[in-house]
């Protein structure tokens, strides 16, 4: 059994770095502000432990050799981690490797009523309560931020906030009925988030301020992000899409409503692992309805899909492509007009339990019945 005094001991004297992030944590840990070159000298270092030999391995069991760098020996975290019986994990958002046990995050909790209140406290760790009411994103101040990682994009008429690197924050409605969050320009999404991890919405209503029909920004756009979680809250149109997403995961939408919007209800790509739940996307005027590309594991069940209508000719209320574990189990599609609709022709989707009534679909549609 190791001496747990020598472990603490051994570990102390050794300098871990972010150089080795890639190969000994298995995840790219390089920040933007680390742009020293080095020079390394690999010299068949061998590491000992109670006197036997220990090969150092990275995440995925390749042999990782120690180096030396100006005279002090760099060795891969995880690969000590493991020899030592511990867990090493990378918080990209607060910069920080974990040895063992995370030390406990606090979450403030900050009620709001009003939009300058609001960008006021958005940040990580962040439980966001709103009041009822109205929140214009569009009448705050959006010049220069002090905070790079909530800041304005410029669009064609108007500004866009983006939320970057942003870690557990939640955004949650606490009236009867659901906190409105709103933007005013065509080409704007309400929100869009960049690398950010647990995001929750709750018992919110987001979408703009002019007429159905004229905008070219959505309302939820998540690039690069996971986690997120969406319960009991609107998305609606003037807005191109309710969800935009690419290269996202693990988002739960429950509870929910997509209507009105001009594009239709979702659009991802390189996605996996999305479950949409007793939600309805209604209403919507479309070129295509849903939208999966490039994805995995996209469910929905018990899910309504109803009243929306194509605009354009040969326009599909389901466009997947090169995706797989696609499933709408215990759904229903119901009052849908002038959609192309071919079973035949969507790859391996799941459609137990799903039932179709009302619609009129321009092509065929075949389920067995």
């Amino acid at each position: 059994m190791i001496n747990k005094d020598k472990l603490k001991g051994f570990i102390s004297g050794l300098l871990f770095t972010a150089v080795l992030g890639v190969s000994a944590l298995g995840i790219t840990v390089l920040a933007e502000p680390m742009e020293n070159k080095i020079s390394v000298v690999y010299d068949n270092i061998k590491i000992y432990v109670d006197g036997v030999l220990s090969q150092p391995k990275g995440a995925n069991g390749e042999t990782i050799e120690p180096f030396i760098s100006n005279g002090v020996t760099y060795v891969p975290v995880a690969a000590i981690s493991k020899i030592f019986g511990k867990d090493v994990s990378w918080d990209g958002n607060t910069k920080s490797i974990y040895i063992g046990k995370k030390t406990d995050i606090k979450v403030q909790e900050v009620t709001v009523s009003n939009v300058e209140e609001l960008f006021a406290a958005l940040g990580s760790n962040k439980h966001i309560k709103l009041k009822p009411g109205i929140y214009n994103l569009s009448d705050l101040k959006q010049g220069y931020s002090e905070r790079k990682n909530i800041y304005w994009k410029e669009e064609f008429d108007g500004n866009e906030l983006i939320l970057d690197e942003i870690y557990n924050l939640t955004l949650e409605g606490i009236g009867d009925k659901p906190a409105e969050i709103v933007v005013e320009p065509r080409y704007a999404d309400v929100f869009t988030f960049i690398y950010c991890n647990k995001i929750s919405l709750k018992n919110i209503k987001a979408g703009h301020t002019i007429e159905k029909g004229e905008c070219a920004g959505g309302v939820l756009n998540f690039n690069s992000s996971k986690d997120i979680d969406i319960s009991s809250s609107i998305l609606y149109g003037c807005g191109t899409y309710g969800i935009i997403a690419m290269n996202t995961e693990n988002l739960k939408f429950n509870n929910s409503i997509i209507e009105e919007c001009t594009n239709g209800a979702m659009t991802m790509s390189d996605c996996k692992d999305f479950t949409f739940t007793n939600s309805i996307f209604r209403k919507c005027e479309s070129s295509n309805l849903i939208n999966i590309y490039s994805s995995s594991n996209i469910v929905y069940d018990k899910c309504e899909i109803s009243e929306n209508e194509a605009f354009i000719k040969d326009t599909n209320i389901l466009a997947v492509s090169l995706s797989s574990g696609i499933k709408f189990t215990n759904c229903k599609f119901k009052d849908n007009k002038t959609f192309n609709f071919d079973k035949n022709i969507i790859p391996d989707i799941d459609f137990t339990g799903t039932t179709f009534d009302g619609n009129s679909f321009d092509g065929s549609l075949d389920f067995g019945k």
